[in-house]
Order: structure tokens, then sequence, then C-alpha cells
């Protein structure tokens, strides 16, 4: 009893009861990475709830809590620098004591991690879970699902608002955007029920212009459970971005699979903005992975598009120009690889295209 008297001077016990979740924590993450089966209700069952509650909690405030946080951050660091000196000027005893909430600080964004979004990327994949056949895909397929996507694009685009620059215009506030991808959700909810319904909130960042220059077009916040997005894009990747952050919102981790629901919720939605968004953006990887496969097969595809939908991609490459090479985008983008390698995703960013797989594969659901 008097050693732990005498710890407690050095470790206070809010401390060690924060170290002591932090240790249940990591081993529910160890099991996680060994046992899909875990993996799946852990993230059905025990962590969805947590993000809705955080997400619900946050969405009372308009604005980004994650960016203020990282915008923040030189002020943080300063006031932990002064804090730190003070105590350890007042003895060992206190530094030590202040060391332990700086530790636990760190817990608790692992902790965080652990109980909201983890497991997400060890459940099982998402062409397993709708039934899809997902193979290597050939030059053909490619081929054969442009044009699928060309038909959808040709069909929509008369109903579709462009600007001056041949940019698509989203016809409506991001506030009803939001709305409108919740029910859109809720659609796809009701035709898969692989996913929790719930409403939330689409947050606009509002450094968007300088973030750009990492190529970041969105990012889901897990400490704070809200889905950011870079409005400073074109209105349809706005569109495409917002529906993958709320993929992650909804326990989605996996980047391939996030851009892949996100594709069928905007396909799925009764909005044709929304639908035009999902085909345009999917049709801009599954064309690229074509480029690379086969150049006679891409050039015939690419004629085949109608002249407004062709425009809105130049446009969007007349855009990106200005932020095309950038340093902070090989910074972030070197981060991101890593963080997404270190959660099993071992072809780091290169996922992201891997959406061209799940494309082929649904596309031939269609046709099988």
């Amino acid at each position: 009893m008097t050693r732990f008297r005498k710890i407690r001077e050095y470790i206070p016990l809010r401390a060690m009861i924060i170290f002591a979740i932090t240790i249940v924590s990591l081993i529910l993450f160890i099991v996680v990475r060994c046992s899909v089966a875990f993996a799946d209700f852990f993230n059905y069952y025990l962590t969805m709830p947590v993000r809705m509650v955080i997400s619900s909690i946050t969405s009372i405030i308009p604005i980004s809590i994650a960016e203020l946080l990282l915008i923040t951050i030189p002020i943080w660091i300063g006031l932990l620098i002064f804090f730190g000196v003070k105590q350890v000027n007042k003895g060992k005893k206190q530094g030590i004591r202040y060391l332990c909430y700086l530790l636990c600080v760190l817990c608790f964004v692992f902790i965080t991690f652990v109980w909201t979004y983890s497991s997400g990327y060890n459940t099982t994949s998402i062409d397993k879970k709708l039934g899809l056949d997902r193979e290597i895909v050939s030059a053909k397929e490619l081929y054969d699902t442009a044009l699928w996507l060309t038909d959808n694009l040709n069909e929509l685009a008369p109903s579709i608002m462009y600007d001056e620059t041949g940019a698509s215009a989203m016809p409506y506030s991001y506030s009803k955007m939001s709305s409108k991808l919740c029910d859109a959700y809720n659609g796809f909810v009701d035709k898969y029920g692989i996913l929790h319904t719930f409403r939330s909130k689409i947050k606009p960042i509002m450094l968007s212009e300088p973030m750009t220059y990492t190529h970041i077009s969105g990012i889901y916040s897990f400490m704070t459970g809200e889905s950011n997005v870079n409005v400073n894009y074109p209105d349809f990747i706005i569109a495409s971005s917002s529906v993958h952050e709320l993929a992650h919102q909804r326990g989605i981790a996996r980047e391939e699979e996030a851009n892949f629901i996100a594709f069928l919720v905007c396909i799925g939605s009764n909005d044709k903005f929304l639908q035009y968004s999902g085909y345009l953006d999917v049709y801009q990887e599954v064309m690229s992975a074509l480029y690379s496969a086969d150049k006679k097969l891409y050039k015939d595809a690419s004629s085949r598009l109608c002249e407004k939908a062709y425009y809105d991609r130049v446009s969007y490459s007349k855009f990106f120009e200005k932020y095309k090479d950038s340093k902070p985008a090989q910074i972030s983008g070197s981060i991101n690889d890593s963080f997404l390698q270190a959660n099993g995703q071992t072809a780091g960013v290169k996922s992201y295209g891997m959406v061209t797989d799940l494309a082929v594969a649904y596309y031939k659901s269609l046709n099988s």
C-alpha cells in the first residue's frame, strides 16, 4: 500500500486509468488484426455507436473542429513547452507527473483510433460483402467498363449545369448536399444492408485553397468524427469526396473501398448531379488505368464521351495545373502512404486507384 502511494506521487491516478485503458485498447487492436470476424463485429457493433455519438456532438459546431486544432498546433506546442518548463522547475516529482499527462494525450489519440476507426482496415473486404468477383482486370474489361460509364455520363450530361469554363456546377448548397448524401446513404443501406444509417454533416474546410497544394480533397478526422471536404476543388470532386469521407465516417476505412462505396451511393441516389459526379470520378480512374493498359482502346473509349463531359474533364485538368507539382503534396503523400501501409494497405496511396478493380467487378455483375 505504501509502495502504491509512493507511485501515485509520481504517476497521477487519472494517468494510471488512461494507461490501463491503453493496454486494453492495444490488446483489442492486436486481436482485430488477427481476426477478421472479430474486426467485423467490433467495427459494426461497438465502434459505430462511438462514431455516431462523437459525430452528433461535433456537428453542433458548424466549422471543422479538426481544422481549428490543426491550425492552432503552434499555440498548443508553445503552451505545452511553457507549462512543462514551469513544472520541471518545481522539482523532479512535478516534472514526471507532467510527462505522464503528456503521455496520456498520446494514449488518448491511440485509444480513440482503436475505438472509432482502426478495425475498419481489417474487416471482410467490400467485394465479399457485396458478392462481387474481384480479380485482376484485363484491358478489354477496363474498356468495356469505361464504355458503360461513358453511356451513363452521356445520358446525364444534358441535365447538368456547366459554368463558363465548362466545369459542372453543383445546383445547391453544401448543406443541401449533405442532406442529399445522407438520404442516398439511407437508400444504399436499404439495398445492401451493410452499414448503419445516421445523419451527419459535411464540413467545408476554411483553408481549402492552400490545402489543395497537398492534393487532399477531403479528410475524415476520427478524433472529432468529422467529414471534412476541400471546397476549392471542382464541384463534382467536392460531391464525390464528400461521399468518400462519409464512408470513412461509417466505418469503411480502406481507401479503394471508400471510393467504391461513394460511387455506389452516388449512382444510386435520386439526384442527377450526384449520379453524374459518381460516374465521372470513377470514369477518370478507369480511364487512367486503361491508358496504362492499352492506349488504342483508351483513345477509342475517350472519343465516345460527350462534349460536355469531355470539357468538364478538360476544365478539371486546367484547374489542377496550378497545384500539380508541389512540395506539400509530396510531404502529405509520404505521410498518408506510411499511415496506410502501417494499417495493412500495402499499396499505400496507390490503393485509391484500386477502385478500378471494384468498378470492373461491379460492371461484370450487372451483365452476368
